[in-house]
């Protein structure tokens, strides 16, 4: 397996929007994650929290990593500003991240080298807050009447606290559709797909995108994930799972020590390219990845707790 040279890399992580703000929160060993807002939530956070796990509809635990005064640059695209514009953070963000790390692997004006640059992104595909803006006022017309009846209550309302909103459907498409944003807009070819593979999707998606530069059916790459799903859908999901650290523990992954998880928003982009060809072209190299490997290890004891034998294999 030859090797390949990550020639370009991005990142759009709380309090960090470049590699270098990045690097330098670790070596601060700095915690970015922060107690959820209305803004990020689009609903008062003390309505739906709770002091111990397991209360039903609420969540005990809103921390996590949130993008926070992000604009979205939408000039310079081969789609239109307003298209863009109207797209929420599942497309703006890995656009954004495409482009910037295009940029710094020095390919990003070269428009023959991008029309065989392909791109693998990883996307968790839970509901975004764009998405439920569009879907949410559906359920209700339809749920209402129901609930009404049911209830014997003629004046009951079920307020949402997502309001129809003047949304692109695009937004609907919240699974496979980014990719294809991406590649539509930074004029790249037609390999360009989206993967869920839940945690490990950004793994899954530099894998794959290795493996298309080994079998030489390109020549450029672009990898990487978006995390975007709406923090009130998250938060109460992963409260349900009781996967959050309570308010005395911490979160330490791959430690014994650790009392949970702490979700994040962000996204990441590299720029892959075989390490022979990259030494030939001159590029800059960032590091190079030796070998990958993917598994399914099969069922474990819970979603949060994989199959350690598989894990081991």
């Amino acid at each position: 397996m030859q090797p390949i040279a990550v020639i370009g890399l991005s990142c759009l992580f709380p309090e960090a929007d470049t590699p270098e703000k990045f690097w330098k929160n670790l070596l601060q060993q700095k915690n970015s994650c922060t107690p959820a807002k209305q803004e990020n939530l689009e609903a008062d956070p003390s309505r739906f929290s709770a002091d111990t796990k397991g209360t039903p509809d609420k969540f005990y635990s809103s921390r996590g990593g949130y993008i926070r005064d992000f604009s979205m640059d939408a000039d310079g695209f081969l789609l239109p500003p307003e298209t863009i514009e109207k797209l929420g953070a599942t497309f703006q963000w890995p656009l954004h991240t495409a482009r910037e790390a295009l940029q710094d692997s020095g390919y990003l004006s070269n428009s023959k080298v991008l029309e065989k640059c392909g791109v693998v992104l990883g996307n968790l595909s839970f509901p975004t807050r764009e998405s439920n803006h569009l879907i949410l006022p559906l359920y209700q017309q339809i749920l209402q009447k129901l609930l009404q009846d049911a209830l014997e209550r003629p004046d009951f309302n079920l307020k949402s606290f997502s309001s129809e909103k003047d949304s692109d459907w695009g937004n609907s498409q919240i699974s496979g559709l980014p990719a294809s944003i991406v590649s539509q807009a930074l004029g790249l070819s037609a390999t360009s797909f989206a993967l869920d593979a839940a945690c490990a999707s950004s793994l899954y998606s530099v894998a794959l995108a290795c493996n298309y530069l080994h079998r030489g059916k390109t020549d450029l790459m672009l990898a990487g994930a978006v995390s975007a799903a709406d923090p009130f859908f998250v938060n109460m999901g992963f409260s349900i799972f009781q996967a959050y650290p309570e308010p005395t523990e911490n979160s330490i992954p791959l430690d014994n020590n650790s009392g949970g998880l702490y979700a994040s928003q962000g996204a990441g982009m590299f720029v892959l390219k075989r390490l022979v060809d990259a030494k030939r072209d001159k590029d800059r190299i960032h590091a190079v990845i030796s070998g990958t490997g993917l598994s399914n290890d099969g069922r474990g004891q819970f979603v949060l707790s994989p199959n350690s034998k598989g894990q081991l294999l």
